[in-house]
């Protein structure tokens, strides 16, 4: 199936509500890196926070690479900074969030380290009792992304998985993808102005650092649309 179908379809899928997308139990979150979890579910970020649920935020890398310029530490703080800042917006407190620090650009897909960051993703899913686990999209383009959602899949069986696309759009029209897509669409109309200024909490994403990478419009606006997309990984 090429790509510019995919998306038509996916838009053709139903809205469900939040109790339908996701299996009842807690609610863990894998982002390769921090504004992704923003970007790509931070309406059900909050819409699960406002019904009870428990909720854990899984960053994977540590953010180090978006700006050459900048030391790596110091760029690493900052970016878990505004993480934290950013899930405050949604309603979580700084015990939601926890760092991998696995380095940027170069998430591991296989390997010890790989199996080492699955076991800690397993240890915090058992920890909430998470009967979901979200990823990235495994056809996005980027090699963090994909490796997040093999670490999504190595987790042991008996979770619902979903998966949310971030640059998935970015594919060229043209692209042959291995199945259509399945899934559904939550209303987060009521949870877009927390979504907002989640998404505005990474700075240093938005253009506030030189010589390095920014969200463009096209990303920005995208994330200002009242549903968001769950595909089933």
């Amino acid at each position: 199936m090429r790509a510019r179908d995919f998306w038509a379809q996916a838009g053709a899928l139903p809205v469900r509500p939040l109790d339908e997308i996701l299996a009842p139990g807690g609610v863990l979150v894998l982002a390769p890196h921090a504004d992704d979890e923003s970007l790509g579910c931070g309406g059900l970020i909050a819409a699960s926070l406002a019904a009870g649920r428990a909720l854990r935020v899984v960053f994977l890398s540590d953010g180090a690479a978006s700006h050459p310029d900048h030391p790596g530490a110091a760029l690493r703080d900052r970016r878990e900074a505004e993480a934290l800042e950013a899930l405050r917006r949604l309603g979580a407190g700084p015990e939601a969030a926890s760092f991998l620090r696995l380095p940027d650009s170069r998430v591991p897909d296989t390997g010890a380290a790989f199996r080492q960051a699955v076991d800690r993703i397993g240890a915090i899913a058992a920890d909430i009792d998470a009967g979901t686990v979200l990823a990235t999209w495994g056809g996005d383009p980027h090699c963090d992304h994909q490796a997040c959602a093999a670490m999504q899949a190595a987790l042991p069986p008996g979770r619902r998985h979903l998966a949310y696309p971030v640059w998935g759009h970015a594919l060229p029209g043209e692209t042959v993808l291995p199945q259509p897509p399945r899934g559904a669409w939550l209303d987060i109309t009521r949870w877009l102005p927390e979504k907002r200024a989640a998404v505005q909490a990474h700075r240093s994403q938005l253009g506030d650092l030189p010589g390095g990478f920014a969200l463009d419009a096209t990303m920005l606006a995208r994330a200002e649309r009242p549903a968001e997309l769950y595909l089933q990984a």
